[in-house]
């Protein structure tokens, strides 16, 4: 029980520690979520794989690719506000359909890609409660219904990050993007390997949250 858990109490420890360093550090609390999923997830495989031949193993190699982004982003402060998040979500959808190198497979797996890119952009503007909220759904969906394998711990490492990455100061796009990332891609991680009908039920569910959670937030001030 205790090993099941650990992707995510490694991934709050992590991204908890980064986010409250973050308070006198603003790089700290900009990579604080991403170290937390990249904590877990390395913890889970042991290893980051160099050449994934499965989905699952797609995934570490995505987190430190965002992780890199971030960091990227906070030393190259001429870089237009959304050229780097715009980068990370479209290589997400590129990377979650088998990285295609040419352009007949590109054309072929362009329906993935859009498809994952488009998932992502919500999720860049997603506030710490949001994210929060998401992250624990698509565990919650995933460890109920989703395929054999590590998806639920994977979701639960990014579940875990998200909650130690919500004690950072408010960030910017570039900060939410390992989280906007790693929710499309696990996300799309049952959907690509089974394709049940629960699989997109269980990917809808984290959208749900992060596209209905301003109403949420609006009908909770009405009532105060």
């Amino acid at each position: 029980m205790m090993a099941q858990a650990m992707p995510g109490l490694l991934a709050l420890l992590v991204a908890g520690a980064l986010a409250l360093a973050g308070r006198r550090w603003r790089g700290a609390a900009m990579l604080a979520l991403g170290a937390g999923v990249l904590a877990g997830w390395w913890w889970l495989f042991g290893a980051l794989p160099a050449s994934p031949r499965q989905l699952p193993e797609r995934l570490p190699l995505l987190a430190l690719a965002m992780l890199v982004l971030v960091g990227l982003g906070m030393v190259w402060r001429l870089a237009p506000a959304w050229l780097l998040p715009g980068l990370g979500v479209l290589g997400t959808g590129w990377w979650m359909a088998g990285a295609p190198r040419n352009l007949a497979d590109l054309a072929q797996a362009a329906p993935v890609v859009v498809a994952v890119a488009l998932y992502a952009l919500p999720a860049l503007r997603a506030t710490r409660g949001a994210a929060v909220l998401a992250a624990g759904l698509l565990w919650a969906g995933l460890a109920l219904a989703g395929p054999p394998g590590p998806a639920a711990l994977l979701a639960l490492g990014l579940w875990g990050a998200s909650l130690g990455a919500a004690a950072a100061p408010p960030g910017t796009r570039l900060a939410s993007l390992p989280f906007a990332a790693a929710l499309a891609a696990l996300a799309a991680l049952p959907v690509l390997a089974r394709g049940a009908a629960v699989d997109g039920a269980v990917a809808l569910l984290p959208l749900a949250a992060l596209l209905l959670w301003p109403r949420i937030l609006t009908l909770r001030h009405r009532r105060r």
